[in-house]
C-alpha cells in the first residue's frame, strides 16, 4: 500500500512538468499510464480524462502487440469503502463499451471528453482485433486489501455474465479481466513519443478570386528596410497606427526585445535564422504581385498593413550599424529573414477589414510571459488544494469556472481569484522588497526579479498567500477610509499617502503587525480559510486601530523630513523611520513569525 502523501508529492511533480489542470485522482491516472505502460506525457494526457461525462473511464491504454485494452478507474483515497465505490464507475465503463463494441452505437459522439473521444476513435479502428479488455481499479490500496470485499466479488461475477464478455469470447476469441492495483509511481521512460499528423497545404498561395490572392513568402528584413527608405512614411498610410513607441511600456514590450535580438544576431551570439522564430512577421498589401525567374517579388503600390514597428526599429538599428561602419554586423543583418503575408488585388473595403484584423492583437503584459513557469503551476496547484483559484493565465477564471466539474474544486474562492500581480505585491511587502511592492510590475521585468519573489519555497505556504491577499485588500481600503476622517481631509495627509513608496512601507508594516500580534490572532484564524471578493468590513474596521497608531506620526515626520513636501525623502531615511516604528509596534524581524519561510505560522 502507498500512502496518499506519497501520491500527492508525485502529482506536484507532474503538474510542474506538464502544467495540466485536473483533479488529483484523474491526473494520477495519467501518471500511472506513463509508468505502467511507458506512455509519453502527451499520450498519457490524451488518454486520461480531465472533464465530466467520462462514463466511468478515467484513463485507458491499448497494447497493440498484446491486443489488450486497459480501462482504468482511479480512486485517490486510503479508505477501502471509497475505493470500492470505483466499481460502480467501472460498471458504467463496461456498459459504454458494450454500446460501442456489441451494439455498435452510442447515444452521442463523445466530443465533450477528449479521453473518451480518443478511445471511441481507436475502437472504430481496432474493434475486431481486441483479444482482451482488462478493467483496473487503481488506488493507493493493493489487491489484497480489496479482493475479499463482497462488492469486489460481485463485480467479477457481473463481468463474467456481461454481454461484453460474451462478445469477446465468441467473436474475437478473447476475454475480460479485472484487477485492483496500486498506483505505479516508479518513474519510467516512454517507449516512444507521440506524433500528431496535420495535413500540410503544399501551395503557399490562397486564391480569393481572379487577380486577388494571399501569398506567403520569406523576405529579408533588409528588403523591407529598403522599401521603407524608398517610400518613406507613405508605406504605412494604410495601417491603422504608425507607432506604438510613445510609452515606456511599449518600449519595454516591443522595442527593447527586438533591439536585443538584433544586437545578439549582429554580434554573432545568435543565428540570423532565429528571427522568424521570435517574430510573427509582417503583412503587405499590393495592387499586383509577380515573381520573376530569380523568385523576386515585384509588387505594385506596396503598403505595410501590419509590421510598421518591425521595419522602423530595424531601419534605426541598421542606420547605427552603417554610421559606425560595422560591415561584419551589416552582413549578418542582411541574413535576417521575415515571414511575410502579401495581400494582392483586394478592394478598399476588404483591405480596411484586413488591416483592422491584422492589428487587433492584445498586448502581452510582462507578467503573462511568466504564467507557464513551473513555480506558477505549483502555486496554482497548492491554492487549488485550499479551494482558492489562482489566475496565472489571463482570462482563465472566466473561461473555466463556467464548468461545474471545475467550479466544485474551488469552494473557498467566493467568485474571485488571486492575480499573479497581487500575489507578487503581497510577497514583496512581506519580504521588504518595498520598491517592488510599490510597483509590482517590476517583478516581471526579468527572470532575476521574478525568481527573487516567486522562489521554490512559496508553494509551501498557500495559507500565507490567502491571508496576505485578504489582509492587503483590507489595509488598502482601511487607509482610504481612515484618510476620509475630518482630521485628515483638510491637511497634507492625502498628499503624503498618495506616494507609492510611502504606501508600500505602510502596508508592509501593517501586514507584519497583523501577522505577528497576539491581539490579531482571530484574523489569522478566520481569513486564511477563504478568499474575500472585496475587503472584508470587519477586517477593515480592525485596521482602523492600527492606523490610529501610525498615520499621524507618519504624516508629521514626512512633512518635516520633506520640508513641507518640497523635497524628496531618501529611501534610507524612510526605511530607518519605519524600522523604528515597527519596533514600537512590537514587530520582531529577528525572531518573530514571518510569512513565506521557516518562521511562518503552522496553519491547521
Amino acid at each position: 500500500m502507498k500512502d496518499k502523501d506519497t501520491c500527492l508529492r508525485a502529482l506536484r511533480d507532474i503538474r510542474s512538468r506538464s502544467g495540466v489542470e485536473a483533479a488529483d485522482e484523474q491526473l494520477i491516472a495519467a501518471l500511472h499510464l506513463m509508468n505502467e505502460h511507458g506512455a509519453d506525457m502527451n499520450t498519457a494526457l490524451d488518454q486520461s480524462t480531465r472533464a465530466a461525462n467520462d462514463h466511468g473511464i478515467d484513463a485507458w491504454f491499448y497494447d497493440e502487440r498484446e491486443q489488450t485494452l486497459y480501462v482504468y478507474q482511479s480512486k485517490l483515497t486510503e479508505s477501502k469503502q471509497l475505493a470500492l465505490n470505483g466499481l460502480s464507475d467501472l460498471a458504467r465503463a463496461r456498459a459504454w463499451l458494450e454500446d460501442v463494441l456489441v451494439r455498435g452505437q452510442v447515444a452521442s459522439l463523445p466530443t465533450a471528453n477528449h479521453c473518451l473521444y480518443n478511445l471511441y476513435m481507436l475502437l472504430g479502428r481496432v474493434a475486431g482485433q481486441i483479444k482482451k479488455i482488462q478493467f483496473h481499479l487503481i488506488s493507493p490500496l493493493g489487491r489484497s486489501l480489496l479482493e475479499d470485499a463482497p462488492a469486489y466479488l460481485d463485480f467479477e461475477s457481473d463481468l463474467v455474465r456481461s454481454a461484453l464478455n460474451s462478445h469477446l469470447t465468441q467473436n474475437n476469441g478473447g476475454r475480460l479481466g479485472f484487477q485492483a492495483v496500486e498506483y505505479n509511481l516508479e518513474r519510467s521512460l516512454p517507449t516512444r513519443f507521440k506524433k500528431y499528423a496535420i495535413p500540410r497545404i503544399p501551395a503557399s498561395r490562397v486564391e480569393l478570386r481572379h487577380n486577388a490572392h494571399l501569398g506567403l513568402a520569406y523576405v529579408t528584413l533588409r528588403s523591407l528596410v529598403e522599401l521603407y527608405r524608398q517610400r518613406g512614411e507613405v508605406l504605412f498610410d494604410k495601417n491603422v497606427r504608425l507607432s506604438l513607441m510613445g510609452t515606456r511600456e511599449a518600449r519595454q514590450r516591443l522595442y527593447n526585445p527586438m533591439v536585443q535580438t538584433l544586437e545578439d544576431i549582429t554580434a554573432g551570439r545568435l543565428s540570423p535564422s532565429i528571427f522568424p522564430f521570435y517574430h510573427i512577421g509582417v503583412t503587405l498589401a499590393a495592387a499586383t504581385s509577380e515573381s520573376d525567374a530569380n523568385d523576386v517579388l515585384n509588387l505594385e503600390a506596396p503598403s505595410i498593413i501590419n509590421g510598421c514597428q518591425t521595419i522602423v526599429i530595424a531601419n534605426d538599428f541598421l542606420q547605427k550599424l552603417e554610421k559606425d561602419n560595422k560591415s561584419a554586423a551589416v552582413e549578418l543583418f542582411d541574413q535576417v529573414r521575415v515571414i511575410a503575408k502579401v495581400v494582392v488585388g483586394t478592394t478598399n473595403d476588404e483591405l480596411k477589414e484586413i488591416t483592422n484584423a491584422n492589428n487587433r492583437q492584445n498586448p502581452i503584459e510582462n507578467w503573462q510571459l511568466f504564467s507557464n513557469e513551473p513555480i506558477q503551476i505549483e502555486i496554482e496547484a497548492c491554492l487549488k488544494e485550499c479551494g482558492v483559484f489562482y489566475e496565472r493565465q489571463k482570462g482563465k477564471f472566466d473561461a473555466v469556472m463556467k464548468r461545474p466539474d471545475v467550479a466544485r474544486s474551488y469552494t473557498n474562492t467566493n467568485g474571485t481569484y488571486i492575480r499573479i500581480m497581487d500575489l507578487a505585491q503581497v510577497v514583496a511587502h512581506c519580504r521588504k522588497r518595498l520598491q517592488w511592492a510599490a510597483k509590482p510590475s517590476d517583478v516581471f521585468l526579468n527572470n532575476e526579479n521574478h525568481n527573487a519573489i516567486f522562489d521554490y519555497a512559496l508553494p509551501g505556504y498557500p495559507r500565507d498567500m490567502i491571508y496576505g491577499i485578504n489582509l492587503l485588500k483590507a489595509l488598502k481600503r482601511g487607509l482610504a477610509k481612515y484618510l476620509e476622517l475630518p482630521a485628515h481631509v483638510e491637511d497634507a495627509a492625502s498628499a503624503v499617502f498618495k506616494k507609492p513608496i510611502v504606501r508600500a512601507h505602510v502596508f508592509g508594516l501593517g501586514m507584519m503587525h497583523f501577522y505577528q500580534s497576539d491581539n490579531r490572532s482571530w484574523t489569522r484564524q478566520e481569513f486564511t480559510g477563504y478568499l474575500c471578493k472585496i475587503a472584508n468590513p470587519r477586517l477593515v474596521d480592525e485596521t482602523q486601530t492600527f492606523y490610529q497608531k501610525v498615520v499621524t506620526r507618519i504624516k508629521q515626520w514626512y512633512r518635516e523630513e520633506s520640508k513641507g513636501l518640497t523635497a524628496e525623502v531618501s529611501s534610507r531615511n524612510l526605511s530607518k523611520f519605519f524600522d523604528a516604528l515597527a519596533v514600537e509596534l512590537g514587530v520582531d524581524d529577528v525572531q518573530g513569525p514571518l510569512p513565506f519561510g521557516p518562521r511562518a505560522h503552522k496553519w491547521d
